[in-house]
C-alpha cells in the first residue's frame, strides 16, 4: 500500500493483480498517485503537470507494450537532462570553488604582505 506521508512503497505485486482484477480502479489509483506526486513538486508542479498530461496523451489508445515503450523513452529522455542539468551544476560549483580558493590564497598573501611592510608614515 502507498503512504503519502512518508516515502513511497512498491508493492509490484499488488499494482500487477489490482491491474488484472480491476483495470479501472488501477487506472484510478495511478492516476491519484501522479497527481500526488505532481503536487509534491512545489514550484514545478504547473511544469510537471505539463509533461504528465503530454505524456498521458501520448500513452492514450496505446497497447500495454507501446505504453511501456513511451514510457521508458520519456523516463530515459528525463534522466538525460537531469545529467545535462547536473554537469552544468557540477562545473558551476567547480567554478566557484576555484574562486574560493583564489579569493582565499589573495587573503593570504595581503595578509603576509601587511605584515613584512610596516606602514608608512604620513609626511603631511
Amino acid at each position: 500500500m502507498v503512504r503519502l506521508n512518508a516515502a513511497p512503497t512498491f508493492d509490484f505485486d499488488e499494482w500487477a493483480a489490482l491491474y488484472q482484477q480491476d483495470p479501472q480502479a488501477f487506472e484510478a489509483r495511478r492516476k491519484a498517485l501522479l497527481t500526488i506526486e505532481v503536487a509534491r513538486s512545489g514550484i514545478h508542479a504547473s511544469q510537471a503537470r505539463v509533461l504528465v498530461d503530454r505524456l498521458e496523451q501520448e500513452l492514450d489508445g496505446k497497447s500495454d507494450l507501446e505504453r511501456v515503450s513511451l514510457s521508458m523513452l520519456a523516463l530515459l529522455s528525463a534522466a538525460s537532462q537531469l545529467t545535462s542539468e547536473l554537469q552544468t551544476l557540477a562545473l558551476a560549483l567547480e567554478r566557484h570553488s576555484k574562486r574560493r580558493e583564489d579569493l582565499e590564497r589573495a587573503r593570504q598573501l595581503l595578509s603576509a604582505a601587511a605584515k613584512q611592510t610596516p606602514p608608512k608614515p604620513c609626511t603631511e
